[in-house]
């Protein structure tokens, strides 16, 4: 296969994985990590046994050696768990980034680098247009209604700060190729997804993402040594972009809580249409800043100079903030008193882009510290930040995982598992350091950062499609940092990894199919098919012996049949499978009597003390 041909299958690939995971409600629910796994593991295993693998460098073995090791950390902490279902749950999911982890390690090459970047812009363009597109025509996508709920952009993934991530790592993909594409078509192509991520970023009203654009970009330019170029091209092919989110920040209805869907709607289409003006704009704003980039040439010593002004700038940006906030002591203490000042409630979204109050983040952080305090080496297991949320949450805020990714795994798995994560996403960014002088790296790796810092504030490890979107982004750079000749892989190696990739994939199988039957049965349950519910239940349960979720639902499934006994049955059988799960313990005491219900519901009084409605308040 020619080199050419090869990049367009790695980023017709890449794309078609990050589109169809993103699609899928973002891969957040249990029901896609089977087959998003299986995506990246059947061709490692298909190129394994063809003998199509050559050994990889000593960067990309350390990534998936950590992330195997995280993986097994998590299974480990199922023993000391205050639940290990919660746990298994969570291993479930590491199933995901295992299997990409294996495919960065064994199926990608040096020369793929370009591929892959291409793949991840093409798809988040994707994602993001047709989430414009439900602003844009929502008579078309969506069924109108008086009131856009919430009126923050967040399909298809269904959360907009992932959304709005998203946008953030396609945005700092696309500048790289606008920059340094040796096609001027290539340029001319990543030039007309701009206004489309830039738009649909601002209409989720993500700060965090904008915050994270900011970072991707400073990186960008940090680490690319033909940074004069991407900051004019940059410069350049922004203004129709922010002409496009100038326009759509003025259009009442759609900066607007309860605004109508007739004056949203009309709003919306006249938008599609400035985005479109916008996209001709910047292909044609690309087309000039890329050839008087190519006609200029800088010297050594101007590149230089302008590198040592970039720093001075910096510099004094840096020192007129602290001077204007009253130094770093008071700046530090004015920032953390508006995080954790109360969220704002006006009703224009424009608005909301300028606090920094973190909605209740300072609480999550607390409780994820408080508990992390007691079991600092090896945590509380992992998934299990939502049961303690419920134990100490100071208020009725229903929350399932901290909003910070390395909060959350200190809580949950403590120094080790905290460390063996961080030492993988180093790896990477390793890697990005080394390759910085190959074309596309630096936006590859500075899309990862943006990830990473965008997940100290965000649960976005759970967004499965946005965070493999990010590490693909991160391991193009990994794979181009190497600089041997590729060599064989011997027998012995491979016929080991593909044991490991069977298993894996096997173990996918098997968490898919599982998985596929509970929503089955939930399914029956919320069209009242009771029959249905219990048939794909059981089928669940068997697939699923350490979840309580198949339990609950046989329960909900007897109790609609009118079988007390048998739902009292299974809700004792959830409550055995995770004893600390404090809606097991209400289905109990629902449907229990005596001192078998008081019991019930005093246990869900300790696990859950916020809880409102319960017998006795």
């Amino acid at each position: 296969m020619t080199r050419r041909r090869r990049t367009y299958v790695v980023a017709t690939a890449t794309a078609a994985i990050v589109i169809a995971a993103n699609a899928s409600q973002g891969a957040y629910f249990s029901q896609s990590w089977g087959w998003v796994a299986l995506a990246f593991l059947i061709p490692t295993t298909v190129l394994l046994i063809l003998e199509r693998v050559a050994t990889p460098g000593v960067l990309r073995i350390a990534f998936a050696v950590f992330f195997g090791a995280f993986a097994i950390w998590i299974a480990l902490s199922s023993f000391w768990s205050i639940s290990a279902a919660g746990s298994l749950r969570e291993l479930e999911r590491m199933l995901v980034y295992v299997a990409v982890a294996l495919a960065i390690a064994f199926v990608l090459r040096r020369g793929d680098l370009s591929g892959v970047l291409a793949g991840v812009g093409l798809g988040a363009t994707t994602i993001c247009a047709y989430a414009l597109a439900t602003r844009a025509l929502p008579d078309r996508l969506e069924t109108p209604a008086d009131s856009f709920a919430a009126y923050r952009l967040a399909e298809p993934i269904g959360y907009w700060n992932a959304l709005g991530l998203l946008a953030t790592l396609g945005t700092v993909v696309a500048l790289g190729f606008v920059a340094h594409a040796r096609h001027l078509r290539v340029s001319i192509a990543a030039a007309a997804a701009l206004p489309v991520l830039a738009c649909t970023l601002y209409l989720t009203f993500s700060r965090g993402a904008w915050a994270a654009l900011v970072i991707g970009l400073v990186a960008t330019v940090v680490l690319d040594p033909r940074r004069l170029r991407f900051i004019w091209t940059g410069l350049v092919v922004a203004i129709p972009s922010a002409a496009c989110v100038a326009y759509a920040s003025r259009q009442e209805a759609l900066t607007t809580i309860g605004s109508t869907a007739g004056a949203a709607t009309r709003e919306g289409h006249r938008l599609g249409a400035v985005v479109l003006i916008a996209v001709a704009l910047s292909c044609a704003a690309a087309w000039v800043a890329t050839l008087v980039a190519r006609r200029l040439v800088v010297s050594r010593r101007a590149a230089r100079v302008v590198d040592v002004a970039l720093a001075s700038l910096a510099l004094a940006c840096v020192v007129v903030g602290l001077v204007a906030v009253g130094g770093p002591a008071a700046g530090l203490s004015t920032v953390k008193e508006r995080f954790s000042a109360a969220p704002v409630t006006t009703a224009d979204l424009n608005s909301r882009l300028f606090s920094v109050s973190g909605n209740g983040r300072s609480e999550q952080l607390r409780v994820a510290w408080e508990a992390a305090k007691p079991h600092l080496v090896l945590g509380n297991g992992a998934g299990t930040y939502e049961y303690i949320w419920y134990e100490q949450r100071p208020d009725q805020l229903v929350v399932r995982d901290a909003h910070s990714l390395y909060m959350e795994t200190l809580a949950e798995l403590g120094v080790v598992g905290l460390g063996v994560l961080v030492a993988a996403l180093l790896v990477l960014l390793l890697g990005g350091a080394r390759a910085r002088r190959t074309r596309f790296a630096a936006s590859g790796t500075a899309a990862l950062l943006a990830w990473a810092a965008a997940s100290a504030f965000d649960w976005n490890w759970e967004v499965v499609g946005v965070t493999l979107t990010a590490l693909l982004a991160g391991s193009a750079a990994l794979v181009a940092s190497e600089r041997r000749a590729p060599r064989p892989l011997g027998s012995g190696s491979r016929g080991a990894l593909v044991g490991v990739t069977v298993i894996v994939s096997l173990a996918a199988v098997w968490s898919l199919v599982g998985n596929q039957a509970l929503f089955a049965a939930r399914e029956a349950l919320d069209r009242k098919d009771w029959v249905a519910a219990r048939d794909d239940g059981r089928r669940a349960q068997a697939l699923l012996p350490w979840s309580f979720e198949p339990a609950l639902v046989l329960g909900d499934a007897a109790a609609g049949l009118g079988d007390r006994a048998g739902a009292l049955h299974d809700y004792r059988k959830a409550v055995a499978k995770d004893p600390q799960n404090w809606v097991a313990w209400l289905r109990v005491a629902q449907v229990a009597r005596g001192s078998e219900r008081r019991e019930a519901y005093a246990r869900v009084r300790e696990l859950n003390p916020r809880e409102e409605g319960l017998p006795g308040e």
